[in-house]
């Protein structure tokens, strides 16, 4: 998800409407996870696969036209990163099995993992990772700590988009200036 563009604005714009995708597919979860802790760490497991499938065809998608494909390597990255969150998260689901977390924590614990390999993931695939990491990284704060946490979190995701939509104005104008 990086703001660099092989042709027009409609990768960058596309990068934008991914992350705004995503944060209300986590803004849902944060729903869910408050109306149903049992059914919570069900959606965090689909989230990964998300959040992965989204990254692997954006980061392709922006090397499409370019003379600087993606190369194998960076696919195998890709794959690493992300299987290895996924085997994070059946574990936790294990220890679910196995009553040694509760499904409320289990919901915690995987949207934490989530937000780690998100951000993580900022560093291969661009800005807008590091900005959905910190934005899941702080609804897990929120939900441990904040009894009604769903306002806060609304309010949030709001602020996290105004951020984004900042952020791809200001990248359009400095490449508009440069070149």
């Amino acid at each position: 998800m990086s703001t660099e563009k092989p042709g027009g604005d409609r990768p960058v714009r596309a990068n934008l409407v991914t992350f705004m995708l995503l944060v209300v597919l986590s803004v849902i979860g944060v729903g869910i996870t408050d109306y149903s802790p049992a059914d919570a760490h069900r959606y965090w497991i689909f989230m990964v696969f998300v959040c992965a499938v989204m990254s692997i065809l954006g980061g392709l998608s922006q090397s499409r036209g370019q003379q600087n494909r993606r190369s194998v390597a960076w696919l195998t990255t890709q794959v690493l990163h992300w299987s290895a969150c996924i085997a994070a998260v059946l574990v936790v689901y294990l220890l679910v099995h196995t009553g040694r977390v509760n499904n409320a924590d289990a919901g915690l614990i995987m949207l934490l993992l989530l937000a780690l390999t998100v951000f993580l993931n900022g560093a291969h695939v661009g800005s807008y990772f590091y900005l959905l990491g910190f934005f899941l990284g702080l609804m897990t704060i929120t939900m441990a700590y904040i009894e009604q946490y769903i306002w806060f979190i609304l309010v949030a995701a709001v602020i996290t988009m105004i951020v984004a939509i900042y952020w791809d104005r200001l990248v359009a104008v400095k490449r508009k200036a440069s070149g």
